[in-house]
C-alpha cells in the first residue's frame, strides 16, 4: 500500500509539473469559458444569462478529462513506453500493472483538482450554481469518462508503441471528439449524418451536458441515452485496450 501511495504521489506530481496537462486541461477550459461565456451572455436578456452560462460551463468541463487524461496519458506513457521505462521498473519490483493503476489513480485525482479550480473560476465569473446534486452528477460522470479515456489512450500506446504515431492519433481523435460534441463552434445540426450520429449516440459528451443541464434547470432527465452513450464509449475503449493486450501483454 505504501508503494502504491508513493507511485500515485510521484505520478500526480509529474502531471502537475508538466505544463501540458495544466495548459490543455485547466487553463484552456477556463479561457474558453471566459471568452465564450462572457461573449455569448453579453447579447442575451438578463434573466437568461445564468442558464446559458451554466450550459457553456457544462460543455467545456468535458475538456478536463479529455485533454488531461486522454491526451496527457497518451503523450506521457507513450514516451515512457518507447524508452522502456515500465519494463525497467518491472526489473526493480514494480509490475507494469501496479504502475498503470497508479497512473490512473493520479489522473483521477488530477481531474478532481482541476474541476474544483474550474468551478471556482466559473463562480468568480458570475456562475450561479445552487444545486449540489448537479455537481455530484458532473463529477461522477467525468470520472467515468476519465476511466474510459484512460483505457482508450493506454490501448493506443500498446498498439503503436511509439510517441509519434500515438500522439498523432490521440490529437486527431481529440479534435474529432470536440467537433462531434459541438465544442469547436460548429453546431451538431450542421454536421454530416454520420458525425451527428457519433456525437449524439456514441460519444458521451452531448448527453452529459444535456442531462446535467436538465437537472440544473429542474426539467425531466432522460437516463437511457446517458447510460447508453457512456456504455458505448466505454465499450470502444475496452475493445481498443483489449486489442493492445493481444498485441503486447507487457502494456498492462
Amino acid at each position: 500500500m505504501s508503494r502504491y501511495k508513493s507511485l500515485i504521489k510521484y505520478e500526480l506530481l509529474t502531471i502537475l509539473r508538466g505544463g501540458y496537462s495544466l495548459g490543455f486541461a485547466l487553463v484552456l477550459p477556463c479561457i474558453l469559458l471566459a471568452l465564450v461565456g462572457i461573449g455569448v451572455t453579453a447579447e442575451i436578456p438578463e434573466e437568461a444569462k445564468n442558464a446559458v452560462f451554466a450550459g457553456i460551463f457544462l460543455g467545456f468541463s468535458t475538456l478536463i478529462p479529455l485533454a488531461g487524461v486522454f491526451l496527457g496519458h497518451g503523450a506521457n506513457y507513450s514516451r515512457e513506453y518507447e524508452a522502456n521505462v515500465p519494463q525497467r521498473l518491472n526489473l526493480f519490483g514494480i509490475p507494469v500493472r501496479k504502475l498503470v493503476i497508479s497512473k490512473l489513480s493520479a489522473q483521477l485525482i488530477f481531474v478532481l483538482l482541476a474541476f474544483a479550480i474550474y468551478f471556482i473560476f466559473a463562480l468568480i465569473l458570475g456562475l450561479e450554481f445552487t444545486k449540489p446534486l448537479v455537481l455530484f452528477s458532473m463529477l461522477i460522470l467525468l470520472l467515468i469518462q476519465s476511466v474510459a479515456e484512460f483505457l482508450l489512450a493506454h490501448g493506443l500506446v500498446g498498439i503503436f508503441k511509439k510517441f509519434g504515431p500515438t500522439y498523432a492519433v490521440t490529437m486527431v481523435l481529440y479534435f474529432l471528439f470536440m467537433i462531434f460534441s459541438g465544442n469547436m463552434g460548429i453546431p451538431t445540426e450542421l454536421l454530416p449524418k454520420a458525425g451527428r450520429f457519433i456525437g449524439e449516440h456514441i460519444l458521451p459528451f452531448i448527453e452529459y451536458s444535456n442531462f446535467n443541464n436538465n437537472l440544473l434547470q429542474g426539467n425531466s432527465v432522460e437516463w437511457q441515452p446517458l447510460i447508453l452513450t457512456n456504455l458505448f464509449f466505454s465499450l470502444v475503449a475496452l475493445i481498443v485496450f483489449g486489442i493492445s493486450r493481444v498485441k503486447d501483454k507487457r502494456a498492462f
